[in-house]
């Protein structure tokens, strides 16, 4: 009974989200031109080479299904897949989707949402952090799997300046900056391998990350984890 209670609750609280959303995003005008001007270049953002890692120009860009790169590209203003591999041969596939002040709605690219409509079965979702030379990253585990492909996932999404794991903490973060009469722009960060040792990949992709954010201009850093410490 106290379960059915407090999954009752938890869909009237998720409910009243989803209304909020809906009708602050009509109601509210960002404070935005549509020529805003977006100074991020996915490709030459994120080096090819870092530390122990190579880009591995073997392997195609890591797409679920092949509609996914299409919707993409329609969605968002820009999108980067990329498989790199280390000297021990553990290869780490890299996302990374970015949408300007006018196209901040990550939702469809979330893994949980883009493996699921690729067939996959989404388990042991888990809001976790990594640690990195720029901070401590919240980031969510999770772990996809079709037939005998098992991908644990590490991901986190940008909106802002805030980063955030799920949609929860992504909309709470986008209807805080509507209230404030901004549209945040929003950048979503995805990194997976194929193991059945789930563990041991999210040890990989922490290392992977850390390696990545130290690799990035100083300057830039603030593209993929917004402006941590101001």
């Amino acid at each position: 009974m106290k379960a059915m209670k407090k999954s009752l609750i938890i869909s009237l609280l998720l409910g009243i989200l989803m209304v909020l959303s809906s009708v602050l995003t009509k109601v509210m005008t960002p404070n935005i031109t549509s020529g805003q001007k977006v100074d991020i270049n996915l490709e030459t953002l994120i080096p090819t080479e870092f530390e122990d890692w190579k880009l591995d120009s073997s392997i195609a860009s890591p797409i679920v299904t092949p509609g996914v790169k299409d919707l993409l590209e329609k969605t968002y203003s820009q999108t980067l897949s990329r498989t790199y591999v280390n000297k021990k041969g553990e290869r780490i596939m890299l996302s990374i989707a970015y949408g300007g002040a006018e196209k901040t709605d990550l939702n469809s690219h979330r893994p949980e949402v883009c493996y699921a409509a690729g067939g996959f079965d989404i388990s042991k979702m888990t809001k976790t952090f990594v640690d990195t030379t720029v901070g401590r990253i919240p980031v969510m585990h999770l772990v996809a799997k079709r037939g005998t492909r098992n991908e644990p996932i590490t991901y986190w999404t940008r909106i802002g300046d805030s980063l955030t794991r799920g949609w929860i903490e992504q909309k709470l973060s986008a209807l805080g900056y509507r209230l404030t009469g901004k549209a945040p722009d929003g950048l979503l960060v995805r990194v997976s391998s194929i193991s059945n040792d789930e563990q041991d990949s999210y040890r990989i992709q922490q290392v992977f990350l850390a390696a990545l954010l130290k690799s990035v201009r100083s300057d830039e850093q603030h593209w993929l984890v917004g402006r941590m410490n101001s």
